[in-house]
This record gives C-alpha cells, structure tokens and sequence, in this order.
C-alpha cells in the first residue's frame, strides 16, 4: 500500500511539474518512475517488482479499454478497402523490417520476432488522445487512422497470444487464437446488437452508464481469465463492444478522469519497472526508432496517397503513426514472465515504447507535415497554359471550396490557375486539364509562376491566414482583388489591414467570390 502511495504522490508531482514548465507529462512520469527506482537503491529499499508490473498491467487494461471505445468500426464505412491496405501493409512490412534489423543487430530469431511484433503497431491510446485535443477524430485522416487501429489492434492481439502460447506447442497456439477471435466476434455482437438495444429501450443516467461501462471491462475481462487469455485481450474487446454510437459519445466525458488517473499510473510504474540500459541498449533502441519512423513515415505516405488521400493527409497519417503499442509493452512483459525474452530486451522495447510514444506530439505537428509536403516531387506539366494567362482568377489552395469554384469559373468561361501544395491535388487537376502550378501559395516563386500580378482577382483559401498575408504583402502594391478565406474576427481585421477582403468559412467564401466574379470578371472576358 505504501509503494502505490508514493508512486500516485510521484504522479502527482511530475503532473504539477508538467503544468508549470508546459512539457509533456509523458516523460516527466517516466522520469519520476526512473527516479524512484535509482532512489529506492540508494536507501537499500526493495521495489516490489511483481506489484510495479501488476500496476502496469492494471493501468493499460483501463487506458486500452477507453482507447478501444473510440475505435468504432462504423467509421471505416467508405473507406474499408483503403483501411485495409494501409493496415495490413504498415503492420507486416514494418514488422518485418524491425526483425531484420534486429537478426542484423546479432539478436537471435526469438528476440527478433518480439522486437519486429513490437514495432508493428501504433498506439491507439497516444493516437486517440492526439486526435481528441486537435478535433481531428472525423477528419478524412483522422477517420484512417482509427480504421488502421482497429486493425492493427486486431492482429497484434492475435500475434500476442500465439506468441504467449507458442511454448505450449501448435495446438495450444490455435487453440489460444480460435479463442481470441471467439471473444472478438462475441464483442462484435454486443456491439451491434446489445448495446444500440439497451441505450434505446433503457433510460440510463450518467451513473449508470458509468456502471454499465465498467461492468463490460469486467465481464470481458472474466471471459479472458476463463479462455485463458491475457486479460488486456478482454479490456480491449470490452471498449471494442461499447464503441457503438451513441453509448460511446455517451461514455466518453465520464471516462476521461479515469482514463488521466490510469495513464499516470501506468506511466510513472513502467519508468520505475525500467532497468538502467547499457549504452549498447540505448544505441539499438535509437537505431529501431530511427527505422520505426522513417519506414512508417515513408511507408504509409506513399501507401494512403496510391489509395486516394491527399498528399498532405498522407503525410500527416504517417506522422501519426510513428510510435509502437501499448500492447508492445504486454507482449514484452508476457515474453519476460514466460522466459522467452531477457529483462534487458524488455526494457528495450519499453525504452522505444515510451520514446516514440512521447515524441509523437513533436513530431506530428502541422510544420513538420508541412515540410515533408514540400519534399514530394514538383509537378511541372500544369504550368505549360499558365505562361499566356492575363487578367485571370487564381486560386491559392484548392481545399473543400476548390471543385465548386473551379466549376463556376468553367461554366463561365473564365480562365483560372490552382496553385496547391499537394501532389495529389495536382495530378487531378492535371488529369482534369485545369491549369496548376504545384508549389507553396504564400512563397513569392510560386505566385511568380502563377503571375499572380497579372490577374484580376486572387482567391485564398489557404488553411493558415499568415499564409495568406504572406500573398498580400507580395500583391499590396498592384490593382489586384485578393479575396481571403478566415475564421475569427481577429482575422478579418488583419487580413483587411493587409489590403484584403476578408469572407468566413469556405462556404460564404465561395459564395461571396462567385458575386464577385458575376459582377467583374464577365466584362473582362467581353473586353
């Protein structure tokens, strides 16, 4: 009782630290765990090691289980066979990729097969959260994304108990599996069925619901005892099952406290379960970072554009992506407690767990996307009709708005240029014969290729209004109309300080420069 006193009172401190100094509170846990441990061998203190790991065990099962409720197969509607692709591609090729490096390494092919696994699926919880503090859960690569989770969740879930089992001989391996997938189909059910039933017939009241929830964690949670399976496989199915609308949305608000208590209490129990690593641990976790970003960044920007995503979505799902499972850490703990790995490859995979997992809000940032858009090959052949253009519309990000403006320009007979940033973009305005230039919309290049100077009104719908001051600055001192896209009244302000004519949303946008053109562009054409 006193060990778990001291790590909450450790959470609670590397919470408060991570409030005043505005860091993550990731590491800041882990730092605390580590901490307590190098403290607990200066006094000659024994860290109960069991009770730590039965804490880490407790604090996934719960984070896992209110991950599992946002991953709702209804949101794979429409885009399953994308989904499909991009899971099964990123989880096999990036497992496979981690297991060559590490038989490159020198480990063997048991340690290499636990380290490849561990590296092939993303977490759900870090992903989730990300996703729930930048409102991007139902945006087109938000959506990907929770459908590659799912999946990957599946298959890792599958994989963990076939390695788990994999001593006991091949038929205790398909035993172990067929149970598994027993289990999921059952959760299947209940969330079909079951729950929309329940949430119509029965009036529940926040209490309740709550009940209900944890209720669920319990029963699955049993049902994996009972199949003999870990049970972090019956947290999962159990926010799996309950993840059908509206009992997530439902559910969500009251497990968001519960869920913050449980991943201090994870994290600070891992950092004081961690070993200090030799300097060769450390130099191969860098090494399987390094391959888990680059591959799973490359990978599946190349995979989600070929399916139909936007260059910058691609990227963005990518970033996302770039960091292992919390079932990574199961896996480890279940290879450890079953002899078929060291404490050493254990902190290993912890060490690139909690890494990833903390670097993921730096690295998935919007400039970092940003930037790797700018490295995707230039598309060339849409600047061929741009050379002759005068007195011409040109639009500076295509976006939401861009099919039906381009449309309205078409039928009008009104000559336009798209500049935009996105390859994918690109390659179907070339394919549809509109004029493009493929390039950044507030780089003073691109609007040059676009001669921007020489049209008559200039159309911004870029997602950042600095970027479009940036276009203002370059065309303040000509006769050309800049219309710009905003969303705060702030913006309005600045963008009219700039010489612009602020409209909101994309919508009145659209509406507002159709007037215009209705009104100015015809007599241009006639003249």
């Amino acid at each position: 009782m006193t060990a778990i006193a001291i790590l909450l009172l450790a959470a609670a401190i590397a919470f408060g630290l991570s409030r005043l100094l505005r860091l993550p509170a990731i590491p800041l846990l882990l730092l605390g765990g580590a901490s307590l441990s190098v403290l607990a061998g200066y006094v000659d203190y024994k860290v109960p090691q069991e009770l730590i790991a039965e804490m880490i065990q407790i604090g996934l099962a719960v984070l896992v289980f209110t991950a599992g409720v946002e991953l709702s197969p209804r949101r794979m509607r429409g885009r399953t066979r994308a989904i499909t692709i991009l899971a099964l591609t990123q989880f096999f090729m990036l497992g496979a990729c981690g297991a060559l490096t590490a038989v490159f390494l020198g480990y063997d092919w048991t340690n290499a097969l636990y380290l490849g696994c561990a590296l092939s699926a993303s977490s759900t919880l870090v992903v989730v959260r990300h996703l729930q503090q930048r409102r991007q859960m139902f945006e087109p690569h938000g959506r990907l994304v929770l459908g590659v989770l799912l999946l990957q969740d599946i298959f890792i879930v599958l994989i963990m108990v076939a390695l788990l089992k994999s001593p006991q001989g091949w038929l205790m391996v398909c035993n172990g599996v067929a149970n598994a997938l027993a289990l999921g189909i059952f959760a299947l059910g209940v969330h079909r069925w079951l729950v929309p039933f329940v949430v119509r017939r029965m009036k529940l009241d926040d209490e309740e619901l709550m009940l209900g929830a944890l209720a669920a964690l319990f029963a699955f949670s049993t049902m994996a005892y009972l199949l003999d399976l870990p049970f972090l496989v019956g947290a999962f199915f159990a926010g799996f099952a309950i993840s059908a609308f509206p009992m997530n949305g439902l559910v969500r608000g009251m497990l968001g406290s519960l869920s913050g208590f449980f991943l201090a209490l994870f994290f600070i129990s891992a950092g004081a379960f961690l070993t200090l690593p030799s300097l060769e641990i450390v130099g191969h976790s860098l090494v399987f970072i390094a391959v888990l970003i680059f591959v799973t960044v490359f990978l599946v920007a190349i995979i989600a554009e070929l399916v139909g995503y936007s260059s910058r979505a691609a990227v963005e799902t990518g970033l996302l992506l770039s960091q292992t499972s919390e079932f990574s850490l199961l896996l480890a703990l279940t290879g450890v407690a079953s002899g078929q790995i060291t404490p050493e490859l254990f902190s290993m995979i912890a060490l690139i767990t909690v890494s990833t997992m903390a670097m993921t809000p730096l690295i998935s940032r919007e400039s970092v996307a940003l930037r790797l858009v700018k490295w995707h090959p230039r598309y060339r052949s849409g600047e061929a009709a741009c050379e002759v253009m005068r007195n011409h519309a040109v639009l500076l990000g295509y976006g939401r708005a861009g099919p039906r403006t381009v449309s309205a320009l078409k039928e009008r007979g009104i000559s336009m240029v798209v500049v935009d940033e996105d390859a994918g973009v690109i390659r179907q305005l070339i394919a549809q014969g509109i004029p493009c230039v493929h390039g950044d919309g507030s780089d003073v290049h691109t609007l040059k290729r676009a001669h921007c100077l020489e049209a008559k009104v200039v159309f911004c719908s870029m997602r950042r209004t600095r970027d479009a001051q940036l276009a203002l600055n370059y065309l303040k001192d000509s006769p050309v109309e800049v219309i710009v896209r905003v969303f705060e009244k702030f913006e309005e302000d600045a963008v009219r300080a700039a010489g612009g004519q602020p409209v909101r949303t994309a919508v009145a946008a659209v509406a507002q420069f159709l007037e215009w053109t209705e009104a100015n562009l015809p007599s241009v054409e006639g003249s």
